[in-house]
C-alpha cells in the first residue's frame, strides 16, 4: 500500500457514519476506500518507526483548540487530525469541537497510536442577558452578551437526563432547524435562478459524520451542488446568486465557500435566518453544563480586536472569576505580540492557566503552531497551561481530584500550588503499567501517592514511574490530602515515599 493512500485513507467515513453510502458509491474502486482510518494511521507509524516516512525532529509546542469533522474542519477526520499534529512536530494536541464530544474516542486512539499527548474539549456559545443588554460584546465581536465558553479536559459523557444533557439537546436541535431554514431559502433562491437545482438538507447531513451541521456545512454543500451541476457555467451563476465578488476567491475551497457564507448567510444577506433564542444557555448553566463533564470551563480571550469585556484586563478576570472561571485560552495568531503579552502577564497574576490554540475551524490550511504560540516569549506558559490540563484529566481520572472541586472552587486554593501539583502530574509519562497501578490503587490512594511524590520528590520536566514499580496502600496510609495540601502522619512517612521514590521515580 502506497503511503499517499494510507494518508488519504485517514479520510474514509466509516459505516456508522453519515456519507458513507455515497462515499462508497463515488470511491469503491479506490484502493483506500476500503480501509478505516485508525488501520491507516497504525500502518504509517509504523512506516515513520522503520525509517520510510521522515520522523519529526522533535517534539515542541502545544496545540489544545483544534476542531475536526465531528463539528467543522479542515480535518476530514479526528485520526488526520492527530496526524498532522504528530508530523508537525507537536509536544500536546487537544480536540476542541462544538456541541460535541463525539470524536473524543477516536481522537484518544490515535493519538495513542501515535504517541501524542492529548487533550480533550468541547466549546459552545452562551449568552449573557445582562451583558446584551448594556451592549458589552465579548468574544463574539458581532453579538454583544454572545460568549464562546470552553469545557476544558471532558472526563465523560454528561449524565443521562441531567440538565446539561437537556441544554445541549436543545441548542443542537435549535442550530439544526436554522440550518434546515437555511437550506430553504436558498432553495427558493435557486428556484427562481435555476429550477433544476435543489439542495437537499441529507446534502448537508452527508458531509457530517453524525449530524452536527454547520451553516459551513451549507455553504459547502451549496458549493459541491454548483460545481457538479454547472461546471462550465459556474461564475455567472455565482455572480447572479450572489452579486459581485473577486473571483480569486474561488481559487480555493475555503475562500469559495467563505464567500457564499459572506454574500448568502450573514446578517442582512438574503438567507440570513435568526438563531432561536433557545439556541443559548446562560453561562451560569453552561458553566454548570461543564462541570457536569468533569471538565475546567474556561473563557477564551478574543484580545484582538479589543472588545468592552475584555478591554480592562483586570475588570475581565474579576469579571469570569465572580462566575466560577478559573482558566483561559487565547488563539495567538490572531493577535499581535504586545495583546498576547499582556493578556499573559493578567493570567500569571491571577494564577490563571493559558491553553492555546489555532481552531482549525474553516478549509484553510495553516500551521499548527503559530509563531507566537513557538516563540520562547510564550511557550513556557503554553506548556504550563498544556501540563495542567493533562494533570486535571490524569488526576480525575485516577486520583478523584479535578483542577476544580464539586463546588465548582478551586480544587487547591492556592493557585500557585495548584499549578505546579497539576503540572506535574501531566508531565508524569502515562505508560500502561503506571496507568494501571494507579487504577488499582484507587482513588484515594492514588490522590495520596501523586501529591505526596509531588512534596517529596518534586520534578521539574518529564517524569516516570518504573514499570515494575509497586506499591500498596497500606503503605500510603499515613498520608492524607486536603485541598491539595499533604500531610503525613510521621516523619518515617514522608521518609519512606522518599526511599520509594528514589527507588521507583525517573
Amino acid at each position: 500500500m502506497k503511503t499517499d493512500h494510507l494518508i488519504r485513507a485517514l479520510g474514509n467515513p466509516r459505516k456508522t457514519e453519515l456519507g458513507y453510502k455515497q462515499f462508497i458509491k463515488a470511491n469503491r474502486k479506490q484502493p483506500w476506500a476500503g480501509i478505516d482510518r485508525l488501520d491507516a494511521l497504525a500502518e504509517l507509524k509504523c512506516l515513520v518507526d522503520t525509517g520510510r516516512i521522515p520522523a519529526p525532529a522533535q517534539r515542541r509546542g502545544t496545540n489544545t483548540h483544534v476542531h475536526t469533522n465531528a463539528s467543522f474542519s479542515i480535518f476530514a477526520s479526528p485520526s488526520e487530525a492527530a496526524w498532522q499534529g504528530f508530523q508537525a512536530g507537536l509536544d500536546v494536541l487537544g480536540i476542541n469541537d462544538h456541541y460535541t464530544i463525539g470524536g473524543h474516542d477516536e481522537f484518544r486512539q490515535a493519538c495513542t497510536i501515535l504517541g501524542l499527548r492529548a487533550t480533550f474539549s468541547m466549546e459552545a456559545v452562551a449568552l449573557s442577558a445582562r451583558l446584551q443588554q448594556a451592549g458589552v460584546r465579548c468574544n463574539d465581536p458581532g453579538n454583544p452578551g454572545r460568549t464562546y465558553l470552553s469545557a476544558k479536559g471532558v472526563m465523560h459523557d454528561l449524565p443521562g437526563g441531567s440538565q446539561g444533557a437537556l441544554d445541549l439537546q436543545t441548542m443542537r436541535e435549535s442550530l439544526m432547524r436554522r440550518n434546515r431554514e437555511i437550506v430553504n431559502k436558498l432553495n427558493t433562491m435557486l428556484a427562481v435562478m435555476q429550477p433544476a437545482l435543489r439542495l437537499t438538507f441529507d446534502d448537508v447531513l452527508a458531509l457530517t459524520p453524525h449530524g452536527n451541521t454547520t451553516e459551513r456545512h451549507v455553504c459547502q454543500a451549496l458549493a459541491e451542488l454548483i460545481d457538479r451541476s454547472l461546471p462550465a457555467a459556474r461564475v455567472p451563476f455565482l455572480k447572479q446568486l450572489c452579486g459581485e465578488f473577486p473571483e480569486q476567491e474561488l481559487s480555493t475551497s475555503a475562500g469559495y465557500q467563505n464567500m457564499l457564507r459572506a454574500t448568502l448567510l450573514k446578517a442582512g444577506k438574503p438567507a440570513y435566518v435568526e438563531e432561536s433564542p433557545d439556541a443559548f444557555i446562560s453561562w451560569e448553566r453552561m458553566i454548570a453544563m461543564y462541570r457536569e463533564y468533569g471538565a475546567i470551563p474556561s473563557y477564551p480571550v478574543l484580545g484582538n480586536p479589543v472588545v468592552e469585556l475584555e478591554e480592562d484586563l483586570e475588570k475581565l478576570f474579576a469579571e469570569i472569576e465572580s462566575c466560577g472561571l478559573y482558566a483561559i485560552e487565547v488563539i495567538p495568531h490572531r493577535n499581535t505580540p504586545e495583546r498576547l503579552a499582556a493578556i499573559l502577564d493578567a493570567a500569571a497574576k491571577h494564577g490563571f492557566p493559558v491553553f492555546n490554540g489555532t481552531e482549525h475551524n474553516t478549509k484553510s490550511p495553516m500551521p499548527l503552531l503559530d509563531k507566537l504560540s513557538a516563540s520562547d516569549e510564550f511557550i513556557g506558559q503554553f506548556m504550563l497551561g498544556a501540563d495542567v490540563l493533562i494533570g486535571h484529566q490524569v488526576m480525575s481520572q485516577y486520583a478523584g481530584m479535578g483542577y476544580l472541586d464539586p463546588a465548582g472552587g478551586l480544587s487547591v486554593r492556592d493557585r500557585a500550588r495548584g499549578l505546579r501539583l497539576f503540572a506535574s502530574a501531566g508531565r508524569m509519562v502515562q505508560k500502561p503499567e503506571t496507568l494501571s497501578m494507579l487504577k488499582k490503587l484507587g482513588s484515594e490512594a492514588a490522590a495520596r501517592l501523586l501529591v505526596g511524590l509531588h512534596e517529596v520528590a518534586p520534578a521539574q520536566g518529564r517524569w516516570s514511574i518504573l514499570a515494575r514499580a509497586r506499591i500498596k496502600p497500606n503503605q500510603l496510609a499515613e498520608i492524607s490530602v486536603a485541598s491539595g495540601a499533604v500531610t503525613f502522619g510521621s516523619p518515617d512517612a514522608a521518609e519512606r515515599l522518599k526511599n520509594w521514590a528514589e527507588e521507583n521515580v525517573v
